[in-house]
């Protein structure tokens, strides 16, 4: 039996990162991997890279294809991105390492 709990983990589990570019993967694993590999951009940059691992397919359809998947994610909180006109995107990931020291309380 699914407690509550576990259908919110389902909708809102942390996001995946691919370590590689996978044709047979899903759109959006394929997406974030190329966010990942931009650190921060914008739909068309992801577009871009989509398109130098997948030339087949048309750069607008990479373009649709982003912008949807980056939407979606940024619309569910699983990926950060700015207020700018052409929103850049970025996964919030955790650049600098914590000291480990805390400031004393008093």
């Amino acid at each position: 039996m699914d407690s509550p709990d576990q259908d919110f983990y389902k909708e809102y589990r942390p996001l995946h990162v691919p370590h590689k570019y996978d044709a047979a993967a899903s759109l959006q694993d394929n997406v974030v991997y190329a966010l990942a590999q931009l650190e921060y951009a914008t739909a068309p940059q992801v577009a871009q890279k989509l398109w130098q691992h997948d030339p087949q397919t048309n750069l607008a359809t990479h373009q649709k294809n982003a912008e949807e998947v980056l939407t979606y994610l940024f619309d569910k909180g699983l990926i950060k991105g700015d207020d700018e006109i052409e929103r850049q995107y970025d996964l919030s990931k955790i650049l600098v390492q914590n000291s480990g020291k805390a400031d004393p309380l008093y």
